[in-house]
């Protein structure tokens, strides 16, 4: 009897003490695609590095996603955040993932071209996902980090196809790649280009079912994008494309440019996507990129 009671006893206490573990942590997220071929052909002399410094100093965020970028370009980001002193190790806070490799002079100034995510904190295990494929050169990629001192957190980038037929299983592979890091306990956030609105039927499963609104609804997922409470537009959020108005929701231009996490570890969250700058080409009176930088902020319960 008495082992029986000390067993209960243990028992009820597993579920206060995992509890007790939780900790509650905000963290702010910047993600952009730069167009580093299409905008800038591999250039890190045409202010699209200085652009991507000056947002990321001034928004200090502590994760950054980039799409888009050619490895010229992201070892000049690197050389860039470490002579800002942002990372907290600065030799080991940054990845890069090929989506076309180095060795083709017509693209990115013979360097790869790929998707890259960069960290304040020290990183820890890098996982490398290759896409189900569209039929395209291209090889779409999802890239995730953990943080090597909370390993349970993880931060992503992805840039689906704009193959509309792909679509659908791409974003389904990628969500269960976050569903299993959920479903071990993880918290995770991804940043990138979806090349789908918020509306549209692919990420139906991603949304979670209290974001029902005229503008996104019939939603079935566990996540929230964290744009989706903005009052400009609700359900849905703000354009991050400029060159398209009216191709989104409430009269704006198309929004594509999103960062979403899993809606029982959030607490609170927002989203702001900035202006598009004319500040890159020769005479740095061009704009830098045909997407938004997208700045955002979410508290989460981490353990």
């Amino acid at each position: 009897m008495v082992a029986l009671v000390a067993a209960a006893l243990l028992v009820s206490l597993v579920p206060a003490q995992r509890a007790a573990a939780s900790t509650t942590v905000s963290y702010r997220i910047w993600h952009w695609n730069i167009a580093g071929h299409a905008y800038h052909l591999g250039s890190t002399t045409d202010g699209i590095i200085e652009a991507m410094r000056g947002s990321i100093s001034y928004r200090d965020p502590d994760f950054v996603s980039v799409n888009e970028m050619c490895h010229s370009q992201y070892d000049a980001m690197i050389d860039q955040l470490q002579n800002m002193g942002w990372p907290q190790d600065p030799l080991n806070f940054a990845r890069f993932e090929p989506m076309l490799p180095a060795g083709d002079p017509t693209i990115c100034a013979g360097t790869a071209y790929g998707i890259a995510l960069f960290s304040r904190f020290p990183l820890g295990t890098t996982d490398r996902y290759t896409l189900p494929s569209d039929g395209q050169p291209k090889a779409r990629k999802l890239l995730c980090a953990a943080v090597k001192a909370t390993p349970q957190v993880r931060f992503c980038t992805t840039h689906i196809t704009t193959v509309q037929s792909y679509q659908q299983s791409q974003l389904d592979y990628v969500r269960g790649v976050l569903d299993g890091y959920r479903a071990a306990g993880g918290t995770v956030l991804i940043a990138g280009d979806f090349n789908v609105q918020p509306h549209e039927t692919p990420l139906d499963p991603w949304y979670v079912p209290a974001v029902d609104t005229v503008n996104n609804g019939n939603n079935s997922g566990a996540y929230h994008e964290l744009d989706d409470q903005d009052p400009i537009c609700p359900g849905w959020g703000e354009e991050t494309t400029e060159n398209d108005v009216g191709g989104g929701a409430c009269g704006q231009a198309r929004k594509v440019d999103m960062v979403f996490t899993g809606a029982d570890r959030l607490i609170s969250y927002w989203e702001d996507p900035q202006p598009i700058g004319s500040i890159c080409g020769a005479h740095r009176d061009l704009p830098c990129s045909d997407h938004r930088i997208v700045d955002a902020d979410a508290t989460v319960t981490v353990g």
